[in-house]
């Protein structure tokens, strides 16, 4: 029996913890994140520390319903040819936003014969859905009429990586840790625990979804002075707060309980199962994540 794979699969072999341990130490949480871990040294609380800020990256990720780091994924389905000003075309919705590029699309008339196009110069991307002329350069497909198999691999999601090699005042580059997402003309921000600037990506810039420890041009020289593992990312700093505020809540519950008194003159009267200030930090981070999510 021969197994068949599903085409609309998401590619996350990049996916990273959105807060650094050196941006969360440098926010204001007023948590301790040194005794983590009762009796643990400092590598075991440092350890203790990326794996709440995984969590809580995955969290924020499922509240929204989506990866919110720049991802491939490929959406797959049956399609109705209609009309358009570009000639016969399908439009086929996008699961995940925002959108930031297309980099591949195959249509057929049956899901063996999906063949790819080799012209895209003339795909449309939307907000939410992109538009494939199947009728013209490249494309064997003539048909007005009918419904078409097709593929959309696509990037989407708000690239967030890290310096490689330091960033010095006057440099007209930086180098990443990994390029998915970054594209060119898109605004990016350096930042380390005192400084931070944004930095435009120039034009010149050729998307990849693939490279690796890579040297991007940007438009105007860096400011400031930067080292390796400094963040570099486009995410919307309220993402990056929302993550913070996630992470802080997720220790504070860890195993936290309290005896409540109402005043210093009265007895004990009911005993809290979370810290204080618990619910509020996680309900605060879901209202600034809430504009993100998948839907929206």
């Amino acid at each position: 029996m021969s197994i068949v794979p599903a085409p609309n699969v998401g590619t996350y072999s990049t996916r990273t913890m959105y807060v650094t341990p050196r941006e969360f130490r440098s926010a204001p949480t007023g948590v301790d994140v040194s005794q983590l871990v009762p009796g643990g040294d400092a590598p075991t609380n440092a350890a203790a520390l990326v794996m709440q800020l995984q969590r809580a990256s995955a969290y924020a990720d499922n509240f929204c319903q989506k990866v919110l780091a720049a991802t491939v994924d490929t959406q797959a389905g049956q399609y109705r040819v209609q009309r358009d000003a570009m000639g016969p075309v399908i439009k086929v919705p996008l699961n995940f936003t925002p959108i930031v590029a297309v980099s591949g699309v195959s249509v057929g008339d049956t899901p063996s014969a999906v063949a790819p196009l080799t012209d895209l110069s003339n795909i449309w991307i939307g907000p939410k859905t992109v538009t494939v002329p199947i009728l013209g350069s490249g494309s064997p497909f003539a048909s007005f009429s009918g419904r078409k198999y097709a593929t959309v691999e696509y990037v989407n999601g708000w690239a967030n990586t890290a310096l490689t090699a330091g960033a010095n005042p006057g440099a007209m580059s930086i180098t990443v840790a990994s390029a998915l997402g970054v594209m060119p003309g898109q605004q990016l921000n350096i930042q380390n625990a005192t400084q931070a600037e944004t930095v435009t990506v120039a034009a010149s810039w050729v998307p990849s979804n693939t490279a690796i420890n890579v040297t991007v041009p940007i438009t105007t020289p860096v400011v400031g002075t930067y080292a390796a593992a400094d963040t570099v990312t486009a995410f919307p700093q309220d993402i990056k707060q929302a993550v913070i505020l996630i992470a802080k809540s997720f220790i504070k519950t860890r195993g936290s309980e309290s005896i409540t008194i109402a005043s210093v003159t009265s007895q004990p009267d009911h005993i809290d199962k979370t810290e204080p200030g618990v619910t509020s930090d996680l309900g605060l981070a879901e209202d600034i994540l809430s504009q993100y999510k998948r839907g929206i």
